[in-house]
C-alpha cells in the first residue's frame, strides 16, 4: 500500500521553534485517521511531526484558525511538561475561549448561525451553519457536525453542519452523524455511538475514493 501523500497547505506560522501548518484535512481524514478534527500535534496524534501543529481548513474568511493555533499550543507545552491530556486539554480550552472573548463575539441565536439549508437526511433539515459562531457561543467542542441528541442546543429534527468542512466533504460527515443518531436512538451512548459512526464514516470514505 503506497504511504499518504503529504496534506501540506500551508506554513501559517513559526513560533517557539514549531511549526504551524495549514493541512488537508480531507485528506487526513480519508487517509489517515478519520478522527482528525481542527488541529492537532504530535503528543496526540502520533502521525504529525514533533516539531508541527497541524490545522485544518477554516471556513473561507473566518480567521479562525488562530483560535484553533492557540489551542494546540497550550495544549502541547502542557503535555510537554507532563501534565495529562484531559488536564491539559481543559487548560487549552480556556486559553481558546479567551482569545474568542478578546475577539470581541458575544452570543447569537440559531437563526444567525444557520447559513443555508442543504436538503434533508433521515427525515432531518440538514443546516449549513457558521461553526466559528457556534464554538464562540454555544459549545466550543463542536466540530464538522452535530446533532441534538450530542448537542442541545441543535433542535431535534436537524442535523448541523459546519462551515469550515469544504463541500466535497459534507456527504462524509453527514453520513456519521446519521448513522451516530440511529445508534444513540437505539439505547447507545455518545462515546460507543461516535464510535461506530466513525468506523461507518471510515467505510464511506474509502468507498468515495475507489468510485
Amino acid at each position: 500500500m503506497a504511504s499518504p501523500r503529504p496534506p501540506y497547505r500551508r506554513l501559517l506560522e513559526r513560533t517557539g521553534g514549531l511549526e504551524i501548518w495549514r493541512v488537508d484535512g480531507k485528506r487526513v481524514r480519508d487517509e489517515i485517521d478519520v478522527e482528525f478534527t481542527n488541529g492537532a500535534h504530535a503528543l496526540i496524534r502520533r502521525y504529525v511531526p514533533e516539531n508541527e501543529i497541524w490545522i485544518d481548513r477554516e471556513a473561507p474568511g473566518s480567521g479562525e484558525w488562530v483560535f484553533w493555533a492557540a489551542h494546540q499550543l497550550v495544549e502541547r507545552a502542557e503535555m510537554a511538561r507532563g501534565v495529562p491530556y484531559l488536564r491539559a486539554l481543559r487548560r487549552a480550552n480556556r486559553a481558546e475561549r479567551a482569545a474568542r472573548r478578546a475577539a470581541g463575539e458575544g452570543p447569537v441565536s440559531r437563526a444567525q448561525v444557520r447559513l443555508r439549508d442543504l436538503g434533508s437526511a433521515d427525515g432531518r433539515t440538514v443546516w449549513l451553519v457558521d461553526g466559528r459562531l457556534v464554538r464562540t457561543s454555544m459549545n466550543l467542542d463542536f466540530t464538522l457536525g452535530g446533532h441534538h441528541l450530542r448537542y442541545r442546543f441543535i433542535p431535534r429534527r436537524e442535523i448541523w453542519i459546519d462551515d469550515a468542512v469544504a463541500p466535497g466533504e459534507r456527504a462524509a460527515i453527514l453520513h456519521h452523524e446519521v448513522v451516530e443518531i440511529g445508534h444513540m436512538l437505539r439505547g447507545r451512548l455518545y462515546d460507543g455511538a461516535h464510535a461506530l459512526a466513525s468506523r461507518a464514516e471510515a467505510r464511506f470514505r474509502r468507498a468515495a475514493v475507489r468510485a
